[in-house]
């Protein structure tokens, strides 16, 4: 097991770890590449579901 030494919260990945440190950190690695969009974000897969949004079409 993997253990933040801030919060001693438990992972069984240390890539589980790495993620979980940026919410002790603030760090936001993860930048939208869509033109005229600075989100960013912690964790990759919400990179990821937040490009979708780019995809789809306006609805109204």
């Amino acid at each position: 097991r993997y253990e933040c030494e801030r919060c001693k919260k438990l992972f069984t990945r240390p890539s589980s770890l790495s993620t979980h440190m940026y919410t002790h950190t603030g760090e936001k690695p993860h930048q939208c590449s869509f033109p005229g969009c600075y989100k960013r974000f912690s964790v990759l897969s919400n990179l990821r579901r937040h490009s979708k949004l780019h995809q789809e079409p306006m609805a109204r």
